[in-house]
């Protein structure tokens, strides 16, 4: 031992591999948490959805809105014991839906066929996550506290037709962007065995997130050269899923 102490001053490369290799053992002796996830999320889209209303409002229409629908996700963490209340490491969550009706209404040119759709292609995001847990020492469940912090990208369409024999209108709308996004939470873990590797999770949080823009309106449909594309996906959610946990000392 006293040769290796001695000489570790003379071979800084061997020290660091030395060191790298005793952090390594340190990180697989930890334990790690994954959870994978399905959330239904409520958001409050209040001025998508007032839009919305405008449509109906302007053609006698009664298309959905974002009340009216499931929003769901996928989501999954991973998370790394830090002390004996704390878990930290990342969150990631995906979702993709819309939105859409028809109906014929009547106009000048005749009967006509007006349709609505509002996409969102793609809606991801990444969060930096936590769970603190109060007892440590229950057993039939664990409850958690969660606390997230991120960012998330969003890419959304809307568009509008009026067509018949003699009408080919049209609006388009295109919003995306990246924008800050938080969580707080509460959950439980049900051990789904003895060796309580393997659980059942449920939890409930609120998410906070929202990107407002400014963004041109095209189309023959269009009232205006631009519109405020609002996405507020601020709002309770809850989710269902399964956890497992690997590494440690047992």
């Amino acid at each position: 031992m006293s040769r290796f102490v001695e000489g570790s001053g003379k071979h800084p490369v061997a020290l660091a591999i030395v060191l790298a290799l005793a952090g390594a053992a340190g990180a697989a002796a930890a334990e790690w948490t994954l959870n994978v996830y399905l959330q239904e999320a409520f958001p409050k889209q209040t001025r998508t959805n007032a839009q919305i209303a405008e449509i109906n409002g302007m053609f006698g229409t009664d298309f959905e809105d974002w009340d009216d629908i499931h929003n769901l996700s996928l989501g999954a963490q991973l998370l790394r014991d830090v002390s004996p209340r704390w878990r930290v490491g990342l969150e990631a969550d995906w979702s993709r839906g819309s939105i859409s009706g028809s109906a014929e209404i009547e106009t000048e040119a005749g009967p006509a066929r007006l349709e609505f759709e509002q996409r969102y292609s793609t809606f991801a995001d990444l969060l930096a996550a936590a769970h603190w847990r109060p007892c440590r020492d229950c057993r039939r469940v664990e409850p958690f506290v969660l606390l997230g912090a991120g960012v998330a990208w969003e890419e959304d369409r809307t568009t509008l037709t009026l067509r018949n024999e003699y009408l080919d209108e049209d609006l388009r709308v295109d919003h995306d962007g990246f924008y800050p996004v938080a969580t707080a939470g509460i959950g439980i873990d049900v051990p789904l065995s003895a060796r309580r590797r393997t659980f059942l999770q449920f939890g409930t949080a609120y998410f906070w997130g929202r990107l407002e823009d400014t963004v041109p309106m095209r189309g023959s449909l269009a009232p205006a050269a631009e519109v405020v594309a609002d996405t507020d996906s601020t709002g309770p959610n809850y989710w269902i899923g399964v956890a497992w946990r690997f590494g440690g000392r047992r």
